[in-house]
């Protein structure tokens, strides 16, 4: 028997159901203080993990009675018919030093710590570039979505952001990552993969998604490949609802060799995706399915990782089932983490009902057992046993301040930048062109909100190169109110460049560019971070894709109008 096996099995052994249980649980919290809630939680329900993030500071609104359901959106209802409305500004959390946030994530690493058994908590993220940035303070780098990496040709670039990705993020503390995106996005309208996928075709995905994939590990951090068995197909959010990919099975296998590929290649976690498959198993989405989850990926793939779900609260299983029936299913099937976003009381609910569960014989522990067991070997292969993974916080802005970090991110932006067209034959713009730039507020934008980055960086961008610049501010979905001060303006100015941005929480409406486009004579330079139709029409004669809002791509981009 290995030291490994030994050590993780001797663990196991010592625990209670209720340990167990808590460690099938990745439970999150937003913000950058630590609330008497969480540390209470964290002793109670003894999680595996925390999903952190910074988008709101969602606890101060639980202390309000009051506080209507809109306040949590997706985080706390069984009820998604609001939506995913997780970015609202005036729940924003306060700005913090990179040591601040580093002591934030000891302190509730150092309390799970206490409870005798020594299990480290991880602490996990979304950061997969352009939009999807769950951290966004301390200067951060973020870097174009994994399609920009393909963009580029050079799967290299795929491994040098995905690396300093991860050398940032592991020096805060943040040591599991909710990527690679391992989807195959061969449906141009889907909503929710998009450029987050490295490309629209298998052998492109693994070419650059294992790339992406030894960069993460390169900088010690644990990969999750989602969302198995593949949503690139999809024409539905998952977030909003429950998808069905009706594909025939050998349509099906393409979308499932990035994740084979991976598989064989060592990645530790997988993340489950809520849809339902009919040629794979006709009743069940797959987080809840044996048939995808057990006997295809561990059995027939002979998977020996850990598989995690997506967040158990999103509309796609919440709209069809209760969040403990949700999770006891899931176990079941297969999956070794339940991924619990909430911060309400719902959270504890769950927990204890899955405890129940297990105590009434409906969660066999032996299969309890072999989950703990996943999620343990994991650490223990990535060495967080070691000092309760715990970070230097003198050290914990390093990672951003390594001087190959920043210019990895200038690299990557300039090498994802693609004119789409330029069918007014407008570019290199010149410099003695009185221009209008119509600037959305993007979110990770007024998120960050920092001297590198805010509303209105890529406004800031055209000052080297002319004085005669004018903005116009609007909402990623402009207001009435916003496209009245547009249309006053347009007549103005020699040349119009607008942003388009796409993000799916919150994403702009082609027809407010259509308004622009088809209100004036002027030429239109349209800016987007996606290439596919929610972004890019027919009738836009100039387009540049940047594939990601970061500073550095913005820069890029206004240095590609130029022609530098």
């Amino acid at each position: 028997m290995s030291e490994k096996k030994t050590f993780v099995d001797g663990l196991v052994d010592k625990m209670t159901i209720e340990q167990k249980v808590g460690q099938c649980f990745v439970i999150g919290f937003c913000g950058t203080v630590v609330t008497p809630e969480i540390l209470k939680r964290i002793r109670k329900i003894k999680p595996a993990g925390i999903r952190a993030g910074l988008t709101f500071r969602a606890k101060t609104a639980l202390h309000d009675p009051y506080a209507t359901s809109d306040v949590f959106a997706h985080r706390v209802l069984r009820d998604p018919k609001d939506g995913v409305k997780d970015i609202i500004p005036g729940l924003l959390p306060p700005h913090c030093t990179n040591e601040d946030y580093c002591t934030f994530l000891n302190t509730m690493k150092e309390e799970a710590l206490k409870d005798g058994l020594g299990i480290p908590l991880h602490i996990t993220m979304d950061m997969e570039g352009d939009v999807s940035c769950d951290y966004t303070r301390g200067g951060i780098f973020n870097f174009p979505f994994p399609m920009g990496a393909t963009a580029s040709g050079d799967p290299q670039m795929a491994f040098d952001t995905a690396w300093a990705t991860g050398r940032q993020l592991n020096a805060l503390g943040v040591n599991w990552l909710h990527s690679p995106v391992l989807d195959t996005n061969t449906e141009p309208n889907n909503p929710e993969i998009g450029t987050r996928s490295y490309g629209e075709d298998a052998e492109t995905v693994i070419k650059f998604g294992t790339k992406g994939y030894e960069g993460f590990k390169e900088a010690g951090i644990i990969t999750t490949g989602k969302h198995f068995p593949g949503r690139g197909e999809s024409v539905t959010d998952a977030h909003r609802g429950l998808p069905v990919i009706d594909i025939p099975l050998e349509q099906m296998e393409e979308h499932l060799k990035p994740f084979k590929a991976m598989v064989d290649a060592g990645i530790p976690c997988i993340m489950t995706a809520h849809t339902v498959y009919p040629c794979l198993d006709p009743d069940n989405a797959a987080t809840l399915s044996k048939k995808i989850l057990t006997d295809l990926l561990k059995e027939e793939w002979g998977f020996e990782g850990c598989v995690t779900t997506d967040d158990i609260t999103m509309g796609g299983i919440v709209e069809k089932y209760e969040v403990s029936e949700a999770c006891v299913t899931a176990i079941n099937a297969g999956a070794d983490l339940i991924l619990l976003r909430d911060e309400a009381p719902l959270i504890d609910e769950v927990y204890e009902e899955v405890v129940q569960a297990v105590k009434d014989g409906k969660l066999p522990e032996e299969r309890l057992n072999d989950a703990v067991r996943r999620s343990l070997t994991v650490k223990y292969e990535y060495g967080l046993f070691e000092n309760g993974n715990l970070r230097d916080v003198a050290q914990a802005g390093s990672g951003i301040a390594d001087p190959k970090v920043a210019q990895i991110a200038k690299a990557s932006a300039e090498a994802a930048i693609k004119v789409i067209r330029d069918e007014q034959n407008i570019l290199p713009l010149a410099k003695d062109k009185k221009v209008l730039v119509i600037e959305q507020r993007c979110p990770l934008h007024y998120r960050t909100d920092s001297t590198k980055c805010h509303p209105g960086i890529f406004w800031e961008n055209f000052f080297p190169y002319s004085e005669d610049v004018g903005q116009v501010e609007v909402e990623m979905t402009p207001t009435e109110y916003d496209m009245k001060r547009v249309m006053k303006r347009l007549n103005e100015v020699d040349v119009i460049v607008t942003t388009n941005y796409f993000d799916r929480r919150a994403h702009a409406k082609g027809s407010f560019v259509d308004e622009i486009v088809n209100a004036t004579d002027k030429p239109v330079v349209v800016v987007t971070n996606s290439p596919y139709p929610f972004t890019v029409a027919d009738n836009f004669k100039t387009v540049v894709c940047t594939y990601g809002v970061a500073p550095e791509s913005l820069t890029a981009a206004v240095k590609t109008i130029y022609g530098e």
